[in-house]
């Protein structure tokens, strides 16, 4: 029994230990989320803002008489906000990826977890029934010892009523 209760120790502490990853995994999949949101967000705004921007440049250009460097002036500011997308982009593209990671070590944290719920019910279940086994053992030991001793008295009381009879 001692053995079961070992081994039931363990399988509980494999168990908080796989719900304590899990739960380190989540928070890891939620900040995940939170950075993919935030920058879908600023991807978003600079979009916008990098539309009005052009649409300003632009205009200004369109409304007055201009030299050829200012318009490869304007040039070089839209292909600054497009580079300026662009990496916002990348960095919305690498927090999907990274919280894609995420979501997979968290689905692998959860599934630990699973089986060490499982090993430890198994190990409960095991350690009930062995327990069990042991009690019904025991109070079968205490009833033969009961009969022993109630037929050991009753060949005193034989052995002493003999006694009397022949004196």
């Amino acid at each position: 029994m001692k053995m079961l209760t070992s081994l039931l120790a363990i399988k509980r502490f494999r168990e908080g230990q796989a719900e304590t990853a899990m739960r380190q995994r989540r928070e890891s999949l939620a900040q995940a989320e939170q950075q993919r949101i935030a920058a879908e967000e600023l991807l978003a705004r600079l979009l916008a803002e990098g539309v009005i921007a052009e649409q300003r440049l632009y205009a200004d250009l369109c409304s007055r008489l201009v030299l050829q460097a200012e318009i490869e002036d304007v040039r070089l500011q839209v292909a600054a906000l497009r580079q300026r997308e662009q990496h916002q982009q990348d960095a919305r593209d690498a927090a999907e990826r990274e919280q894609e990671a995420a979501q997979q070590h968290f689905d692998e944290a959860r599934q630990r977890h699973r089986e060490a719920a499982r090993q430890t019910s198994k190990f409960i279940e095991i350690s009930s029934s062995f327990a069990a086994t042991e009690a019904l053992e025991s109070e079968r030991r205490e009833d033969l010892e009961m009969e022993e001793a109630a037929s050991a008295g009753r060949e005193r009381e034989n052995s002493n009523s003999t006694d009397a009879e022949n004196p």
